[in-house]
């Protein structure tokens, strides 16, 4: 099993830099024909990928973010999976040879420097703390991606009011596609995420007896969920222009990795296991 999932870790980096290849030979109009196959091509690479997490996961007998390795790992599947919903639900593959790109340099990094020594702390052993801990970074993971979306957007808006339509405009999605692509990626990251601190919040009460406790990750969390829930609803209630919600969404990206980094660094938590 070790042997699979290792042969399967160095190939993933190869597997990634095979579907950017595929997308920027799309992005650049080279070869628009590829445009039929990337849809099977990200099945097959997310099924690969989530095989050999799983492989490492009954091997290892714990959750597939026990160390930093295994977390980029597994925020190069997020990446994936989320985009791959997104595609699907716009048909538009004009974005993915970035989407892709900023997917395979954690990848990469991962696939050569994995342990395999078994995990000491029991909690990253419980099946609750690790969807609770996966669904959290799958919804960072979407909440990044709607800011990528939301910086295109408004590059392609600059280039509509400057009327310079420059091949980089012709190569990027049209701004309303952008728009709804961010918009989406917010959805899917605070459903996710949602989910996620539920079962964070139901593990706390379980170990601790309360729901909430006073924790620099969990309060950074818990911030950063309500503002993006509030972000979108005011964007659907109050109708803002799409410019100011992507000025918004940039933003809020902004500030949940300052506050990510003050609280990595700084802050006191529980939540510490490498």
């Amino acid at each position: 099993m070790q042997i699979l999932s290792e042969i399967l870790s160095y190939l993933l980096p190869v597997f990634y830099l095979v579907v950017v290849y595929v997308y920027f030979n799309i992005f650049t109009g080279r070869k628009k024909s590829y445009e039929r196959i990337t849809q099977k091509l990200l099945v097959a690479l997310l099924f690969v990928h989530g095989f050999e997490i799983i492989l490492r996961q009954l091997y290892l007998k714990t959750m597939p973010l026990s160390s930093v390795y295994d977390a980029s790992s597994f925020l190069a599947f997020s990446v994936l999976l989320v985009y791959y919903i997104i595609e699907r639900s716009f048909a538009n593959r004009a974005s993915g040879f970035f989407i892709m790109l900023f997917a395979f340099f954690p990848a990469l990094i991962s696939s050569f420097n994995h342990a395999w020594h078994s995990e000491s702390n029991p909690l990253l052993a419980n099946p609750t703390f690790a969807i609770h801990a996966s669904l959290n970074i799958i919804g960072y993971t979407a909440f990044s991606i709607g800011a990528i979306y939301a910086v295109m957007y408004l590059i392609q808006y600059k280039n509509i009011k400057q009327k310079r339509f420059t091949r980089l405009y012709e190569q990027l999605p049209p701004i309303t596609y952008l728009e709804n692509m961010s918009k989406r990626s917010i959805l899917i990251g605070i459903i996710l995420m949602g989910v996620g601190l539920f079962l964070g919040h139901l593990q706390t009460k379980n170990m601790f007896g309360h729901f909430f406790l006073l924790d620099a990750k969990v309060i950074l969390t818990d911030l950063i969920w309500i503002l993006y829930l509030t972000l979108y609803i005011v964007s659907q209630v109050k109708k803002i222009s799409s410019r100011t919600m992507a000025y918004l969404s940039v933003t809020g990206f902004v500030v949940l990795v300052i506050g990510a980094l003050f609280v990595f660094t700084l802050g006191k938590t529980f939540h510490e296991f490498y």
